[in-house]
């Protein structure tokens, strides 16, 4: 397979796998140091030893990925930022509140209770500092908000980021870890705003400002405003809820983030604009692309840098001036080489989901571009055109299938048609909504014709998407994807795309047992959860909900009617491979696993006879707990989040007290009985 003579696709990969190594275990900085010299050394001696021989040794190759393998060690060690010895959480102390001063860096997805921000920290109690929180303000109806540049005082005790409720949702914890953020701060009243920062990046920010503020003329419904935010500035945090789930079922969602197809699109205006710079002599061709670059870059910082952006002008930087030194530039080694040069820079890029989509969309669509053309080849020049949108987007979605089972759990059997019809409408919204944004600043009557016109185009995008995710019944949903399962699918389909570019009975064979693989372990994985027996109080604040696993069925007991619409529900069913299902009011008695389990709701009413193993107590019942610890005496107590907090407190201190563990699903999140 052509893809596998490229070197530095492997070598980025070691890289990867140094980088993945050194996030689950945290080295000191000598050891990897000396890992790195052993390799670097390692490399120059089978160098020297393989430069004369008559016959390719393996030595050098080997030695080179290794030293690959502790490049990206080192990488993830200087990038982890409790390392450096400036970082905030050396200086914060148990028995104090400390005083944070620093930037706000980012506006982050909002949810429904709170905005949330990446703050830069510059000190901590007049001491120079370093690092990144993560700051909360509560919604309010005055809508307040900070900006991008505001530089703010912080006076609070630094919280730890919430684990996540239960086994089986998203940890958003450690991902904030992996971004290098540790710790979360809870604004009210305990800042106040210094000014703005002069950086150059703000600069920058505020330039992506005055640009989105200069739609306003057209006078745009919130939600077309919101969607030019997200296709041209890279602004998805306000995107409407519904339309982005409309481009999500409709398998077109990847048009909403900022790719490889705007700088395509930047690429060819800038080409042409800047086109009779090339006429200077001598030095036409450096200087057009040296502004090209300048721009696209330019475009890239202002969209907020993402993981998908940054590969994206990457890689057309590197194809800009391999073009400029008359050099043919290998798609691979581009791929690879940004890369490479995104991970050693930002290892947390690799854990990006956006990063992993983006670069196995464009492996898939190179690797089986020679396949297609070669024998889908038309002498008509509408037909070519026409196979190249059905191959591209049908490649890219069977690149990127074990990654969306994985990260969205659906698939959607539209995704074709929609993505034929969307992604060449998109490119007119793009080139309408980039026209319309110069004119808005030189020439306010076309500008009013093309904001027409870009409306106009917008709405046919969005009432054909809306059109295509409402078959519901082609939208595949709760489809449940284990990492073993990613790995393995993978496996599969590298095996198959080898067999496609050489046909032979070894690439056959294998490609034929890693499918059985695939499926066997399915069946054993499935089989392992059919037989798992468990109990599971959710963590859920409005009602209380206990779900009760037996075998190949699930009980869900509470008293909420909506309860199989809850999140928390939903995802647990979807992970156990879509039992059958039963809802039941919930009782006061429940027996699993040979544990005899009572159920204490509001009432406060107990039977002083019995003695559970475990205690659960919902409804915030008023009671004096002491007494019914010493009377019911169980083994395990287990508060859920309907309970008021400064009950589960003092709950806390009676089991402390009695030594008996106590779970509090609001703080440790959902129960689990194995």
């Amino acid at each position: 397979m052509k893809v596998l003579k490229y070197p530095l696709i492997p070598f980025t990969l070691f890289i990867a796998a140094g980088i993945i190594t050194g996030c689950t275990y945290l080295m000191p900085l000598y050891f990897v140091l000396g890992i790195l010299l052993i390799t670097l050394t390692g490399t120059l001696i089978a160098y020297k030893i393989t430069k004369n021989a008559l016959q390719p040794k393996p030595y050098f190759e080997v030695s080179i990925l290794l030293l690959g393998f502790s490049l990206g060690l080192l990488s993830q060690w200087i990038y982890y930022a409790p390392n450096a010895k400036s970082h905030y959480s050396h200086f914060v102390k148990n028995d104090s509140i400390p005083v944070f001063y620093g930037t706000i860096t980012e506006r982050l997805k909002p949810n429904e209770f709170y905005e949330k921000y990446l703050f830069e920290v510059k000190g901590v109690n007049k001491r120079a500092a370093s690092g990144t929180l993560l700051l909360t303000l509560a919604k309010d109806s005055l809508k307040t908000t900070l900006h991008t540049g505001q530089m703010l005082f912080v006076q609070a005790k630094p919280e730890e980021i919430a684990p996540p409720a239960a086994y089986y949702q998203f940890d958003y914890s450690r991902y904030m870890v992996l971004q290098n953020v540790f710790h979360k701060v809870r604004l009210k009243n305990n800042y106040v705003t210094t000014g703005t920062d002069s950086r150059f990046l703000m600069h920058v920010y505020r330039l992506r400002d005055t640009l989105i503020n200069s739609y306003a003329q057209h006078h745009y419904p919130v939600k077309i405003q919101l969607l030019i935010n997200a296709l041209v500035f890279g602004q998805r945090q306000d995107l409407d809820p519904n339309l982005n789930s409309d481009y999500t079922n409709a398998g077109v969602v990847h048009i909403l983030a900022i790719s490889g197809l705007h700088f395509a699109l930047l690429f060819v205006i800038f080409n042409w604009l800047l086109s009779p710079v090339k006429r200077i002599k001598h030095w036409g061709t450096a200087i057009h692309v040296m502004c090209i670059l300048a721009l696209m870059w330019l475009f890239a910082f202002i969209t907020g840098l993402s993981a998908s952006v940054v590969r994206s002008v990457v890689m057309f930087s590197f194809l800009l001036v391999g073009q400029a030194l008359n050099r043919r530039v290998s798609i691979y080694n581009s791929l690879a080489v940004s890369a490479m040069v995104l991970l050693l820079v930002k290892p947390a890029f690799l854990f990006d989901a956006g990063f992993q989509l983006s670069y196995t969309a464009v492996l898939g669509i190179v690797i089986m571009q020679p396949l297609y053309k070669r024998k889908l080849q038309s002498k008509h020049l509408i037909i070519n055109n026409l196979r190249d949108l059905v191959m591209v987007s049908l490649t890219a979605q069977i690149a990127v299938l074990p990654l969306t089972l994985y990260y969205f759990h659906q698939f959607p059997l539209l995704f074709l048609v929609a993505n034929i019809v969307v992604i060449p409408l998109s490119n007119v919204v793009l080139v309408l909504a980039l026209v319309t944004l110069v004119l808005n600043f030189c020439w306010a009557w076309a500008a009013a014709f093309t904001g027409k016109l870009l409306l106009w185009c917008i709405n046919i995008m969005n009432s054909f998407t809306h059109w295509i995710a409402s078959f519901e019944n082609l939208l595949i949903k709760n489809i449940p994807f284990t990492p073993v399962m990613l790995l393995l699918l993978y496996s599969a389909l590298t095996a198959a795309l080898m067999y496609l570019y050489k046909k032979s009975f070894k690439n056959a064979l294998t490609a034929v047992v890693l499918v059985l693989i695939c499926q066997c372990s399915f069946i054993a994985i499935k089989y392992s959860i059919d037989n798992k027996c468990e109990l599971v109080v959710f963590q859920n604040f409005n009602h209380s909900i206990i779900a009760q696993k037996q075998q190949d069925k699930i009980i869900i007991n509470t008293s909420d009617s909506t309860a199989l619409t809850n999140l928390n529900v939903t995802n647990y069913i979807r992970d156990n491979f879509n039992p059958n299902t039963v809802v039941k009011p919930l009782q006061n008695f429940l027996y699993s696993n040979k544990q005899r389990i009572f159920i204490m709701d509001s009432s406060g009413i107990y039977p002083p006879k019995i003695t559970p193993d475990i205690l659960i107590i919902i409804g915030s019942p008023k009671v004096n707990f002491d007494r019914v610890l010493s009377t019911l005496r169980p083994k395990r107590v287990v508060a859920d989040a309907t309970n008021y907090k400064n009950f589960v407190t003092r709950w806390s201190k009676s089991c402390a007290k009695q030594k008996i563990p106590f779970h509090a699903t609001a703080e440790k999140g959902s129960f689990v009985l194995e």
